[in-house]
């Protein structure tokens, strides 16, 4: 079981993070002026992930003793990490932005593509998008939606 519950955690660090080589233009290491507001080092202060079948089941992560972080350059490019039962998980791609939501393009440890919907509020960003997680213990996930809300440090 914690096999897959560290599985399924890996999968959630998908929506939150997790936009190839055009962002920035043709310099994937250059500054992304459409990135600007969120670039900077943020910490969860929680992940609520919710069962999309049922949403009486949802869990903070947090509360449960996770953590994350996620840095974000001027490029683009982000490092986020997620720590839970004690197991590191590191992810690094690059972000951009397309109107409401962020476009995460992993380039580690695999490459995959997600999205997640975003407000920003000073130094505070909500990202609310689709997850899996295995509610029952049955190491198969279940369709979620996970919100976090991450503070600028």
């Amino acid at each position: 079981m914690l096999a897959t519950l560290r599985r399924r955690l890996g999968l959630l660090v998908l929506p939150l993070l997790v936009a190839g080589a055009a962002c920035g233009g043709d310099d994937p290491t250059g500054p992304d002026s459409g990135v600007d507001q969120l670039v900077g080092s943020w910490s969860a202060t929680s992940m609520t992930v919710t069962n999309d079948a049922n949403p009486s089941q949802s869990a903070d992560l947090i509360e449960e003793g996770a953590s994350f972080t996620i840095n974000v350059q001027p490029s683009g490019q982000y490092t986020a990490s997620l720590t839970f039962l004690g197991f590191p998980s590191t992810e690094i791609g690059f972000l951009r932005v397309e109107g409401n939501e962020i476009v995460f393009t992993r380039e580690f440890p695999s490459a995959e593509t997600s999205r997640a919907e975003f407000v920003l509020s000073g130094n505070q960003i909500t990202l609310r998008g689709p997850t899996e997680f295995d509610f029952n213990g049955d190491s198969s996930g279940e369709a979620a939606t996970l919100e976090s809300v991450l503070i600028r440090q």
